[in-house]
């Protein structure tokens, strides 16, 4: 046997080198092949899809459920399943539109903060030290806390080694950045730097995280990128996640070492981008589900997916950048921000921070649509949260063709009067699969076309020819053995919602509708006391209104009440950033919002079935 075997990668020109025995799926992720694994290398999911053309092994039974028998025989398989045993050469098909390593999104910069003051804590003061003499002889660093007027200011060692060289080097003219909320003298720096000094926000979620840097001077927002979460290779879903950490010995530092390689990224990012140090970034606040911030600070979250779901903290977090090695100055504060319970995290605090529904008078509801859908509900008087495992298929996954919002994705379908069918597609490629807001869309545009029963069938094609003002889609009701399915794009590669499909699309959004059910009863309210729905989370800017209702996910409310609010969970990240008073009302809101579990109460499952079946024409009107 050699000591280690060589698998090309045809659509890639590049040929690794493999232990023998060696599981290609982590062969894969190890070498930074972003290779879609939602079941975190389970062999549950059928997406981590290869084609062996050299070598391929005997398929496994599990593959057989995901493969035809001609497409065994011309070498695909699950890469999960397969061990390296000889040499290979083999294509990954999920390389198309994606590639090797992350995508990197540039985002336009966003609104919302110009009218807040600037008070971050973090200040750079410039100082003229007289020199050290016969009738002055007090040390370097007392001359540097007398200058400052602040005595009990205190001066990590670190720091203190550098004080007597940059006195001197700078003729006892100096910068000095000092924490003010932690008493802390940060850096000694040349007079230049008197005015520079950045900070960052951060929005890590289950799918992408997003990174804004800004003037913590002005409150200016400078730049923002985002890039998909890395940890997704080993799960879609926060649960997939823990069960990785569970299973793997090294798991929780791996998940974690992933999300601190994306973070430090996005900070030389944008210190490339706006030509300054990354030591000149004394500030970064955190927002995320509570499971992405264990995993951040890596802190065991094999509790949460367990009754009593109990979190190892919910509290926010203040640490120095090096502790967790993030790569801003080794002495910049990062403050993890408050969270409710296991599975309302600090991206809901910050979102109703943004959105100041905890000061309205009116009943508000915030939604976060996702893998995981939470909601608040309230007002100034008070204020209830819960959240519900509504699955993946929101976002493109648990889908027979579902995707991540990328080239290819259909995000959008119309299906109009006269039956025509119109399609969006992410950068105007050819369609390959649907993402979250296309699955939403394409269900909600066959719910108005009469094309499925508010039961969720989709209806048979003789039904169907019944209808004459639907008959132009009627060719495109076809069979998939035993399931029905709706062609959307046909040609050699087409692209179509079955049945399946649907049946994951009702259990996410029952489950999301049983919540705000539960919670409007827990608040004495009606749908028809809901002054506004914050639709929170990107996902939310692209889901079209009438679809979301038209398929349940809302009570029936009046459609100029939703209002997207964007990525409300980074504005709000934003805000705390750079004023230290909406930091701390965030840590109030937290304390005050009252959390509903809803696992455990007896009316869940009830309302859950009657929210699965979609609502009719009448209900609709």
């Amino acid at each position: 046997m050699p000591e280690k075997y060589e698998v090309e990668i045809s659509n890639d020109e590049e040929t690794l080198k493999v232990e023998p025995g060696t599981n290609l799926l982590e062969v894969l992720h190890e070498n930074d092949y972003r290779v879609p694994s939602l079941c975190g290398g389970m062999g549950l999911c059928g997406k981590c899809r290869v084609k062996v053309l050299k070598n391929p092994p005997e398929p496994v039974e599990s593959e057989e459920e995901f493969f035809s028998s001609a497409e065994l025989k011309n070498g695909m398989r699950l890469s999960c399943r397969l061990e390296v045993e000889a040499d290979m050469v083999i294509e990954v098909p999920s390389l198309a539109g994606a590639g090797k390593g992350e995508a990197n999104a540039k985002a336009e910069l966003d609104e919302g903060i110009e009218d807040v003051e600037t008070d971050s804590g973090i200040e750079r003061e410039y100082l003229e030290l007289a020199e050290p003499g016969r009738g002055d002889q007090r040390s370097d660093a007392s001359r540097v806390l007398d200058a400052l007027g602040q005595g009990d200011l205190s001066i990590p060692l670190d720091v203190l080694r550098t004080i007597p060289g940059r006195l001197r080097e700078n003729d006892f003219s100096v910068t000095a950045t000092v924490d003010r909320p932690g008493s802390d003298l940060l850096s000694i720096d040349s007079p230049e730097k008197q005015y520079e000094s950045y900070g960052m926000a951060f929005d890590i979620g289950t799918t992408t995280v997003a990174g804004y840097g800004l003037d913590l001077a002005t409150g200016e927002t400078l730049d923002v990128n985002s890039r998909e979460n890395p940890q997704g290779k080993y799960g879609a879903d926060v649960v997939s996640r823990i069960k990785y950490v569970r299973e793997h010995d090294d798991g929780l530092e791996r998940l974690q070492e992933e999300i601190i390689h994306s973070i430090n990224e996005l900070v030389n990012e944008f210190a490339e981008a706006e030509r300054i140090s990354p030591e000149d970034i004394y500030k970064a606040t955190f927002v995320g589900n509570t499971i992405m911030l264990h995993l951040l600070a890596g802190v065991d979250p094999t509790k949460l997916d367990q009754a009593p779901y109990i979190p190892g903290f919910v509290e926010s977090q203040r640490v120095e950048a090096e502790e967790l090695g993030i790569e801003i100055n080794p002495k910049g504060k990062l403050i993890l921000l408050p969270s409710l319970a296991g599975y309302v995290g600090a991206d809901i605090t910050a979102g109703v921070l943004q959105t100041g529904m905890h000061k309205s008078e009116q009943l508000n509801l915030l939604v976060d649509i996702g893998t995981n859908g939470e909601m608040v509900l309230g007002n100034r008087e008070k204020m209830v949260a819960s959240s519900t495992a509504a699955g993946p298929a929101f976002e493109g996954a648990n889908i027979e063709q579902g995707m991540t919002a990328r080239t290819g994705a259909i995000s959008h379908v119309n299906i109009d009067e006269e039956g025509q069918l119109r399609l969006e597609v992410i950068n105007d490629g050819t369609p390959k699969g649907l993402c979250g807001s296309g699955i939403v869309d394409a269900v909600g545009e066959l719910l108005k076309a009469g094309l499925i029963k508010n039961k969720g069938n989709i209806i048979t094609e003789r039904a169907q020819l019944a209808r004459p003002t639907i008959n132009p889609l009627g060719n495109r009701l076809i069979d998939i053995g035993n399931d029905k399915a709706f062609w959307l794009h046909v040609d050699s590669n087409p692209v179509f919602v079955t049945q399946e499909d649907i049946r994951e699309v009702q259990l996410a959004k029952g489950a999301i509708k049983a919540g705000i059910d539960i919670m409007l009863e827990e608040f004495g309210a009606t749908a028809d006391d809901i002054d506004r729905v914050y639709l929170a989370g990107a996902f939310g800017n692209y889901l079209r209104k009438e679809n979301i209702l038209r398929i349940g996910v809302l009570p029936q409310i009046e459609l100029d009440k939703i209002v997207s609010v964007g990525n409300a969970a980074g504005q709000g990240a934003k805000l705390a950033l750079i004023n230290m008073a909406r930091e701390r009302e965030v840590e109030e809101l937290a304390r005050d919002i009252e959390y509903i579990e809803l696992s455990f109460r007896t009316d869940f499952t009830n309302k859950f079935m009657s929210a699965m079946e979609f609502p009719s024409p009448a209900e609709i009107e």
